[in-house]
């Protein structure tokens, strides 16, 4: 194992945490809540747009609702600070991210795939180091081979099956994941055009 591969596997480790953090902030500490208004339509039980206002700024749901939480398909914009706004768009289950959606941390990165009860479940991609992202500039085929990134399976919001985690010079690790480490079998590529086949336990690099 390369300097370089084994510094990318530290930056990996601690990324991973970082990102997981980062998903869940925006809910877990929201800022206080002054006030909030459906602006327009049925925010009970229809579509409809509502604004709630806190101490940094003002949060903006826009989609369907049930029984007066977000259900359906809608799209919710949270500031997390005065002036970084994140978003999640996609699928919701009475108030809780559920299904397919994307997720934006207002600052460099974006999750697109799938949810399960609030977490990063199923298969999706979580991207590094986007820069100026809005909706649609690019397509998810782009950002994964151009931006530096984790794509496969998810458990809980980690890390864990099979996945492929690619570096912006194009070097990629491409095998098992388990709890947000490489575990398993896999296969590096090298930017050269070379590769090697390898094996893990828990973040360990046995051969």
């Amino acid at each position: 194992m390369n300097l370089k591969m084994a510094a990318a596997l530290t930056l990996f480790s601690a990324m991973a945490c970082v990102s997981t953090a980062s998903a869940q902030n925006w809910l877990v500490n929201p800022p206080a809540e002054l006030s909030r208004e459906c602006a327009y339509g049925d925010c009970e039980d229809g579509y409809g747009i509502l604004e709630v206002r806190t101490e940094i700024g003002t949060n903006r749901y826009e989609g369907t609702f049930q029984d007066g939480e977000f259900h359906g398909q809608g799209r919710y914009e949270v500031m997390v600070s005065r002036s970084a706004r994140a978003y999640y768009e996609g699928d919701w289950v009475m108030g809780v991210r559920e299904g397919r959606g994307t997720y934006w941390n207002g600052v460099s990165d974006l999750y697109i795939g799938q949810w399960q009860n609030d977490l990063r479940h199923g298969r999706g991609a979580y991207f590094f180091g986007v820069q100026d992202w809005t909706p649609n500039k690019h397509s998810e085929h782009w950002l994964q081979n151009n931006v530096e990134n984790y794509t496969g399976e998810f458990v809980e919001d980690l890390y864990e099956g099979d996945g492929t985690y690619r570096w912006p010079d194009g070097e990629r690790y491409e095998g098992e994941f388990y709890a947000n480490e490489k575990h398993g079998n896999g296969t590096f590529y090298y930017s050269t055009g070379s590769r090697r086949d390898q094996y893990w336990q828990y973040g360990r690099f046995i051969r």
